[in-house]
Parts: structure tokens; C-alpha cells; sequence
């Protein structure tokens, strides 16, 4: 403002600002001046003045938004031109390795390595095939980077268009399979000729007359036409599953297809009719699809008629000998096999080359193997009455995803029952909530690593085997629960002795652990008995119950000398444990009690409890005998001791699982607190002293989980 007149004069002036406002935010200032000093700036100027500055407000707001849409316009566009070259440039650096792939894989079936067999012919077939696969797919992404750039010539010329289908019809019966499809060429014999380039037209047809064969499983494909001006109309009518009338312009875009169902159904790029409908624009055509879903489709494009004959031509030969050699006919699957093995894994997926890929990769590591190719395959097997010890499933299957069968089979097979391994190309982790919630194990991405996938499937055989191990040792655990409970003798038996009081108890753990007791009366004798064999588990169980017998039968018998007797016991015992083949042996302690309170002990177990007129008394047994079963001959090492039982004597036989019970701290009951208890009731009835150790035993315990049998038995001279 220095150079201002007014102000180098101080002449007094009128000045204006206004800020530039545009929803709260500055843009600038307005700025006005009058050499006026009053009423140089009314309310009406004012009002006029605030509406004029929030438009420039607005107007500069609009063109720095239009300014940063050009922006980001231009890096949008550069980002495309960059995404293009670098799939076209990969492209073209894919061909060089996809060429010696083919190349010499197809001269090793040729017989340049020497003979094969025909399972090493059958994989190195599905290596040229998957390399043909990708090598179309190169060469899609290279003619649609080209068309996008419009750096594809025409070769044009007149061309028999009729000739010219005929051939791409005969090329395409491979496509065919098993499918009862009919081709049908009505072009008429005085077909006029077009006007384009042969290969290109080649494609057009190829892909079209392609994409019908894929989407319709019955009935007809059909190539007709008619002259429409100076325009050859080409239609190409099938019978297949039709497409919905939303869809028809997404169709031709670059890497569109229908809906997620069909590439999951029927596979492809998604390029075919996006090339396709450049190359008829190119050649001044337009193309259009109408359709109704479920009834088919008709796709309908034009050309130009050749003002000019056809000239004789040996190109077009060329170009089918080639489309021959290069075209990737369906993969024939092999058939499927079961390869015997430890663990039977089924793989499932319906390309037959990923179902190869895995097979091979577990043959080697000596598992069984079954094959399917899909859904409605796996659950024929199922119900065959295949078991499979755990199921490879893919995700993406025709007409069966991957998920629905994993769904099914959970209907039936829980995770542990038969785990499921799902395989796929897509790593979103909303695909792998997906797997989990239908029932998966696990979730493995391709390409398979095959160290990942043999880790895999070992964690989860060995958590399935865990499991079977867990129910098959829940079930020996209950049968030897009740075998130790049916055994046990019964109260009604115990009253009927006159001369003692005799109360017992037995309570298996949660692993059961062998223990017994026993009475029995026979020929006026009364003989106890209490064993605890080593180990938990049926085969203990087992164990404990062939001593019971074995000791009824020779006090049935008459056997009464305690040498001859455990010497007997021992043998029978030691050789059925070498037939079972486990190390299980079990203590054995006899008691023989004859009237007047006379008791004679044999065998070797934990110590005995006496009572007298309040005093605790302990004998040990060890130098009385040798564990049962552990060796074949133990005479040498079975004594015995007497004692005699005055009115009101208490005798206590119990198991380790009594001293050895530890509370929530971790600490044990030991052989004091239980002499203690003893001593406490030992006035009392063999019931109640036998309860008041039971119930001071809980009260120690606590919730802590029974580890070992408890077995008591309580004897009271009367």
C-alpha cells in the first residue's frame, strides 16, 4: 500500500475487507477501496458484497477440486498404463521359461531321457498341458495389452468366412468331452466373403464358439448368418445356461465373468469376449449378446463383405496347424486310484492336475490315497463306505464348492472324527473365516508348499489319533471300572463272618489303577486279600482280576501253604503277562484268619495298621514277599508272620492311592494322618472307622483329581 496515493498524501479513504468463506473455510480476503470517507460502503452494497465473496469463495474451492481431480486423473491414468506394461512385460518374460518348460517336457515324452512308464508319461503330460494353459493365458494378457494400446495391424484381405468356421467347429470338438452337444454350421455354401484378417477372425470365432461349449451341457451350438447391407450379421446361438439381462455389458469388459459361481463352475480368464469385441470393433463391427437365463444365449457380430473374391490361400492352414499344435485340449483326469498306505487321506478337487500335484507329494510319504473329482464324487465314496483318516478338499469345485461339502460331512463327522484340510488360491481371511465356520481343521493356500502341506496333515492325523487313543482308553477305563466293582464282595457276604467286623472300600480313579480287595470264606477259612498292580488301564485291571481268580480257585482246592500258594499265583500271572507282552506286575498281600483271632500274613504290599487298646502298631511287609508277575520263580522270596487279634483289635489294608493322595497344594496324605484317623475312631464299629477315613481323606483332597485306585479294608476283632 505504500505506493497508494492517498495514503502518501494522508488523504483520508474508505477500505473494505471481506473474508472468502466456503463452509467454515478461508479461501482469501476480498479487499476494496473508496475515496469516499462516508458512506462509501451502504448495507445494500454490503449484502452484495458478502453474496459476491462467497461465490469467488466457491468458484476458487471448485477449481482447486477440479485442479486435484485432473491430478488424480492423470496418476489414475498412469497407474493403468503401469499396471498394463508390467502384465505385458511379464508376459513376455513368461514366455521364454514356459517355452523350455514345454519344450523339453514334450522331449522327454518324446524318448530323449529314455523310457517311460506310464504313470511318469501321464505327469509329464499334465506338465505340457499346464504349461499350454498358461501359455494361452500369455498370450490373452499380451492381445489385450496391445488392443488397448491400438498396436494391432490388420492384416486384412477377403476371407471365406463359411471355410473359416468350419474349421474352428472341427477344432473345437476336443471341447466337446462327453457332453451330447451338437455343432452346427448353417452358414449357406454362396456365402459372401469378409473383409479382415484371418487370424484375428480365427480368435474371434474360437473364443466365442469356445465360451458356448463351456456354458451349455446339452443340445446344440449354432453358426448362422445373413448380409445386412454391406455387413455380414454372424450369429452364434447355443442352448446353455443362459446369462441375466444386467450382465450383458459386463460380460465384454476385461476380466469379468457372470458371478462368482460361474468361474468357480466353469473356469476361464475372463478375457475372451473383452479381445474379442475390440478385434470386431477394430475391423468396424459391433457385437451384442441377448439372452435369457436358463435358456441360452445368441451373440450376435458384424463384418465387413469383401468387394473382392477370394484369393487362393495356404496361410489359413498355417494358422490351424498352429491353433492345433498350441490348443489346450481338456485334461483327461486319471482315473482314480487308491495307493495303500498307514493313514488313507482322500483328495478332492476337480482339476486333475492339482489332484496329481498332491497325490504325488503323499505317495512318497507312504500314506493311502483316494481320489475325487469333485462334491458329488466324495460323498459317493462317502457312501460306499469309504472312512478316509482325514480329507484335502478344494475350495473352488463345479457345481459343489469346497465349503459345502465340508459342511455335509459335518453333519456326519466331527473335526477330530475326520479332518478336513481345505486347499485354495484365495488367501482373504474372510476365506479362511469362511472355511472355519463350516467345519474346516485348516486352511492351506496354493501353490502347495510341500513341506507346509506333510507338516499339516501330520498335526492333525496325530490330534485324530490322540483323540481315537483318548476314546479307546475312556472305554477299557469303564470296563475296568465295572469288572473291579463286580468283583468286589458284596456287604450281606462280610456279615456273615461271626467272629469279625469287616468293612471295605474301593473307588477307581480317573485312570484306573488295578487295585483289589477280596474275602472269601471256604471250608471254614477265611482268607483276604489286597493287590495293587503297576500302571493304569485296562491291562491293569485285567491283571488284578486273573489274581482274584486264580486265588479262588486254589483256596477252592485246599491250597493252604502260602509258599505254594503265591509260588502258584505268580507263575500263572508271569506267564500271561509275557502273552499280553506289557510290564505290569502287582503287590499281593494274604491274609489268613482262623478263629480266635488268629491271622497269618503272606505277600508283599504296603504296610499293615494294628490297633491295640489305642496304640498304633505298622508291620512291614516287604521282606514277605515279591511283586506278582515280575519274575518266574519267586519261592525263595515268600515268608510269613503271625499275630493274634485280641476283642476290640483293629486291622487297616489299604492302597498307595490313600498315602500318595495329594490336596490342591500339591502335598500328601501320608501315613501319619492316616495312623492318626485310625486312632481317633478306633473305638468305634469297622463301618464307621472305615467312613471316618474316607470322609477325613475327601475333606483333605479337596477337588483335586483322583490319580490312583483308593481301596481300604477294615478289620475289627469282635
Amino acid at each position: 500500500m505504500s505506493g497508494n496515493c492517498c495514503i502518501v498524501t494522508n488523504q483520508p479513504k474508505s477500505l473494505l475487507c471481506t473474508p472468502l468463506l466456503n463452509q467454515g473455510q478461508l479461501s482469501g480476503l476480498l479487499y476494496l477501496e473508496n475515496n469516499l470517507t462516508t458512506g462509501a460502503f451502504t448495507s445494500d452494497r454490503l449484502q452484495i458484497l458478502q453474496l459476491l465473496s462467497s461465490q469467488v469463495a466457491i468458484s476458487i474451492d471448485n477449481a482447486k477440486l477440479y485442479t486435484e481431480m485432473a491430478e488424480l486423473n492423470e496418476e489414475l491414468k498412469e497407474m493403468d498404463r503401469l499396471k498394463d506394461d508390467f502384465l505385458a512385460n511379464t508376459s513376455h518374460e513368461l514366455r521364454t521359461p514356459l517355452n523350455g518348460i514345454i519344450g523339453i517336457t514334450q522331449s522327454l515324452l518324446d524318448g530323449a531321457g529314455g523310457p517311460l512308464t506310464d504313470e511318469q508319461i501321464a505327469n509329464l503330460s499334465m506338465v505340457v498341458s499346464s504349461g499350454k494353459r498358461l501359455d494361452t493365458l500369455v498370450n490373452y494378457i499380451l492381445d489385450f495389452s496391445k488392443l488397448k494400446k491400438h498396436e494391432i495391424a490388420l492384416q486384412t484381405k477377403p476371407v471365406d468366412f463359411r471355410q473359416l468356421t468350419q474349421i474352428v467347429l472341427t477344432l473345437s470338438e476336443p471341447l466337446l468331452g462327453g457332453k451330447g452337444l451338437e455343432l452346427k454350421n448353417e452358414l449357406p455354401d454362396d456365402l459372401p466373403a469378409v473383409y479382415g484378417d484371418e487370424n484375428r477372425l480365427l480368435q474371434v470365432m474360437h473364443n466365442i464358439v469356445g465360451n458356448a461349449i463351456k456354458f451349455t451341457a446339452q443340445g446344440s451350438v449354432t453358426v448362422s448368418a445373413a448380409v445386412i447391407e454391406h455387413q455380414l450379421e454372424v450369429i452364434i446361438a447355443d442352448t446353455g445356461i443362459g446369462i441375466p439381462e444386467e450382465k450383458f455389458d459386463d460380460i465384454f469388459k476385461s476380466f469379468e465373468q457372470v458371478d462368482a459361481s460361474t468361474a468357480r463352475d466353469y473356469g476361464g480368464t475372463g478375457l475372451g469376449l473383452s479381445i474379442s469385441k475390440k478385434l470386431v470393433e477394430l475391423h468396424g463391427g459391433t457385437i451384442r449378446v441377448s439372452s435369457k437365463l436358463g435358456n441360452g444365449s445368441q451373440f450376435t457380430f458384424t463384418l465387413p463383405i469383401s468387394r473382392q473374391a477370394v484369393a487362393p490361400s495356404q496361410e489359413i492352414v498355417e494358422v490351424v496347424s498352429k491353433m492345433r499344435d498350441d490348443e489346450t485340449e481338456p485334461l483327461v483326469a486319471p482315473i482314480p486310484r487308491a495307493v495303500l498306505g498307514e493313514h488313507t487321506i482322500l483328495v478332492v478337487d476337480d482339476d486333475p492336475v492339482n489332484l496329481q500335484v498332491v497325490t504325488n507329494i503323499l505317495s512318497l510319504e507312504n500314506y493311502g490315497i483316494q481320489q475325487a473329482l469333485g462334491g458329488a464324487e466324495t460323498f459317493s465314496l462317502i457312501e460306499q463306505g469309504l472312512k478316509p483318516d482325514m480329507l484335502l478338499l478344494d475350495i473352488m469345485m463345479p457345481k459343489i464348492s469346497g465349503y459345502e461339502v465340508c459342511e455335509k460331512l459335518r453333519t456326519q463327522y466331527s473335526a477330530t472324527e475326520m479332518p478336513i484340510i481345505l486347499l485354495t488360491a484365495k488367501n482373504q481371511v474372510s476365506n479362511l473365516v469362511e472355511g472355519l465356520n463350516v467345519g474346516a481343521n485348516d486352511y492351506i493356500t496354493k501353490p502347495v508348499s510341500k513341506n507346509e502341506l506333510l507338516a499339516r496333515i501330520k498335526t492333525h492325523l496325530n490330534l485324530s489319533r490322540l483323540r481315537t487313543e483318548n476314546i479307546r482308553l475312556s472305554t477299557e477305563l469303564d470296563i475296568a471300572r465295572k469288572l473291579q466293582k463286580m468283583l468286589l464282595p458284596k456287604s450281606q457276604e462280610l456279615s456273615q463272618i461271626s467272629s469279625l467286623e469287616i468293612a471295605g472300600f474301593m473307588e477307581p480313579a480317573e485312570e484306573v489303577g488295578g487295585d483289589y480287595y477280596d474275602v472269601l470264606v471256604s471250608n471254614g477259612q477265611i482268607k483276604l486279600g489286597i493287590g495293587d498292580a503297576t500302571g493304569h488301564g485296562l491291562e491293569s485291571g485285567i491283571l488284578a482280576m486273573m489274581v482274584q481268580t486264580a486265588v479262588r480257585t486254589l483256596l477252592e482246592n485246599g491250597e493252604t501253604d502260602p509258599v505254594k500258594f503265591l509260588s502258584t499265583i505268580n507263575r500263572t500271572i508271569y506267564d500271561n503277562v509275557q502273552r499280553m507282552r506289557v510290564e505290569k506286575s502287582l503287590s499281593l498281600l494274604l491274609l489268613d484268619y482262623q478263629e480266635e483271632g488268629k491271622l497269618r500274613l503272606s505277600g508283599q504290599h504296603e504296610e499293615v495298621i494294628i490297633v491295640r487298646q489305642g496304640e498304633i502298631e505298622r508291620i512291614d511287609t516287604m521282606d514277605l514277599g515279591f511283586p506278582i508277575g515280575l519274575e518266574e520263580d519267586i519261592s525263595d522270596f515268600i515268608t510269613e508272620t503271625r499275630i493274634t487279634l485280641n476283642s476290640g483289635d483293629v486291622v487297616v489294608l489299604y492302597s498307595d492311592g490313600i498315602t500318595e493322595a495329594e490336596n490342591m497344594a500339591g502335598e500328601l496324605y501320608e501315613m501319619e494322618r492316616l495312623c492318626e484317623v485310625i486312632k481317633q475312631n478306633c473305638q468305634r464299629s469297622a463301618e464307621e472307622i472305615k467312613q471316618a477315613i474316607i470322609d477325613n481323606l475327601r475333606q483333605y483332597i479337596g477337588l483335586q483329581t483322583i490319580y490312583d485306585d483308593i481301596t481300604l479294608l477294615v478289620l475289627k476283632q469282635k
